[in-house]
């Protein structure tokens, strides 16, 4: 069996991030579904991932207000 490799692009990087153990569970079933669906690598899973999120930013910023409130 074929061992997954890490992209292979000179600006792929590592990163650490602390969340609560629920939303790394949520992100990671998320990352696997749509990996299984997509037949994309999961890299490219959590790249499009976070760009959605990123692309939602002034929602998020204005659900972190509220929330905060």
């Amino acid at each position: 069996m074929k061992q997954p490799t890490a992209p292979t692009t000179s600006q792929a990087v590592r990163r650490s991030w602390y969340m609560s153990a629920s939303t790394a569970d949520a992100l990671a079933a998320a990352v696997d579904d749509l990996h299984f669906t997509t037949r994309r690598p999961k890299h490219e899973v959590l790249a499009a991932l976070i760009d959605a999120a990123l692309a939602s930013r002034d929602q998020v910023a204005d659900r972190l207000a509220r929330s905060a409130s």
